[in-house]
């Protein structure tokens, strides 16, 4: 419905910036609008469109961070993901000085000024991934630093009850006073805490009332009138039995307290946030992504469109002008729009759904299973997102390679022109320069005759007419004409 709504709008140019897809994004004449992005020096892919690899560490982005960041981007979006035309016009024309202009040339600057914000956009939801990769890392980091602190301090628990239980058996076997001042203890079983979500906090409690009640009854155990009745006394065996558990007991609680303390507090952290809402922001970060990169080439597309109007380089390639390549990109564009649209709103539906809640939190903390499915699931529909785009993707790169080859060959006969224009200006330099010392040395030999004296000729036997104006003279003249005449006669020969 939305991409038929699109297809029947009035403006050719309005339709183009009312959808969006995503895709790997093709910074549409770069060069020719002074922003080229910088390139990953490797391979080529782009950093201010998110394409290249970004290593990150575990930072604390918080839910709510994270939230706050792709609101801000999906602001932006939601005249796109809501169809509204109206709201993406009167963006265009809002920087307008004396109401709407128009002309093409106004019409070329809003887009190229909305490819420009597009641009912008983009290079912002790149961090915000980063950003939200950086947080889901730092959630799964605490949350298997929790995970490991609770399996160490469940082993301290199921070692303890291991080696203490054979030590309580041993204390009651020796025990005589039939309970009536000295007990006979209970044995440790924390059959609870070996399943696969168990409470440790009861086991522990456990553990401490058993050496509290030790250390009470050592106290019953040294008073020296506690023999005074037949079969109720404490034997010689008994003692020591209570003291070695009493001993087993105390080494324990040494080894567990600190195992104890650190999953507490480590899962305190982990309780902090939540990997799986996290991950689900990374997926609407990453669609956001997408669609920012196919509203970035439709801006592109129609500016350059526009740009062609009654343009020299709206060339015939390939039997269609330029333009007529340009406008059929657009069918594939909008094809996209359906397919990438619909996948920004679900996740931005399962991020406001999941954003408080998640029903793995019903049973247990341990995500680990739950997150490595989704991570799963995630790049499945990335991968699989890059070869469906590709579609439209090579479209557009192929008619931008076909404007880029008609520009590089008008740039190439532009220069040979201009090559040939100075080198004819230079030649004609040359031959100036030879035809006025010709006419020098013709005007000084005419000005010799002139000053040579009456009746000095060769009649009179006179050898004067070369002294008159020296030998050197005569030969620097000569020199001076050959070196004029030569590069004239060198310069004609190449017309």
């Amino acid at each position: 419905m939305f991409n038929n709504r699109i297809r029947t709008a009035a403006l050719a140019g309005a339709i183009a910036i009312s959808t969006a897809a995503s895709g790997v994004a093709i910074p549409a004449f770069a060069q020719e609008t002074g922003t080229n992005p910088t390139f990953n020096n490797s391979d080529n892919f782009n950093d201010a469109d998110g394409s290249t690899i970004q290593p990150v560490g575990p930072v604390n982005h918080t839910e709510d961070q994270l939230k706050a960041l792709t609101d801000a981007t999906g602001a932006y979006l939601s005249d796109f993901q809501n169809g509204n035309l109206r709201g993406i016009v009167a963006d265009l024309i809002e920087a307008g000085e004396s109401g709407f202009d128009p002309s093409e040339q106004a019409a070329y600057e809003a887009f190229e000024a909305a490819r420009v914000r597009a641009t912008e956009e983009l290079a912002a939801s790149a961090q915000t991934i980063t950003k939200t990769r950086e947080s889901v890392n730092y959630a799964l980091k605490v949350d298997r630093e929790a995970t490991e602190a609770f399996e160490a301090y469940r082993a301290g628990l199921q070692g303890a009850a291991a080696d203490i239980n054979p030590l309580i058996s041993a204390a009651n076997a020796a025990n005589e006073t039939n309970g009536r001042l000295i007990r006979n203890y209970d044995a440790l079983y924390f059959r609870d805490i070996s399943g696969s979500a168990p409470l440790l906090n009861p086991a522990y409690n456990q553990l401490k009332k058993l050496q509290a009640e030790v250390n009470e009854d050592l106290v019953w155990l040294g008073e020296w009138a506690i023999d005074n009745r037949h079969n109720d006394y404490v034997t010689r065996y008994h003692v020591p039995a209570v003291e070695a558990l009493k001993a087993e007991i105390d080494a324990r609680l040494e080894a567990i307290e600190p195992l104890r303390a650190d999953a507490i507090a480590k899962n305190l952290e982990a309780q902090k946030s939540d990997v799986l809402v996290r991950q689900l922001f990374l997926e609407r970060a990453t669609a956001q992504r997408d669609s920012l990169r196919v509203i970035e080439a439709i801006f592109s597309t129609t500016a350059r469109y526009i740009e062609l109007y009654e343009n020299v380089e709206n060339i015939n390639v390939e039997g269609k002008t330029l333009r007529t390549h340009y406008a059929g990109l657009y069918a594939s564009l909008f094809d996209a729009a359906a397919f990438n649209l619909g996948e920004l709103n679900r996740a931005d539906a399962a991020t406001e759904r999941f954003f408080l809640s998640w029903w793995t939190d019903r049973r247990d903390n341990d995500e680990q299973r739950e997150y490595d499915r989704a991570e799963l699931k995630f790049a499945i529909e990335t991968y699989a997102k890059i070869f469906i785009n590709g579609q439209w993707q090579e479209k557009v790169a192929y008619v931008q390679n076909l404007d880029s080859a008609a520009r590089a060959e008008a740039a190439r006969v532009e220069a040979e022109r201009l090559a040939d224009e100075a080198y004819r200006a230079e030649q004609l330099r040359i031959a100036q320069e030879a035809a006025d010392a010709q006419k020098a040395i013709a005007d000084a030999l005419a000005a010799k005759d002139d000053e040579k004296p009456a009746g000095d000729d060769k009649e009179n036997g006179s050898s004067s007419d070369i002294g008159t104006w020296g030998p050197f003279a005569a030969i620097a003249a000569i020199i001076a004409a050959i070196a004029a005449i030569f590069p004239m006669i060198s310069g004609i020969l190449k017309f």
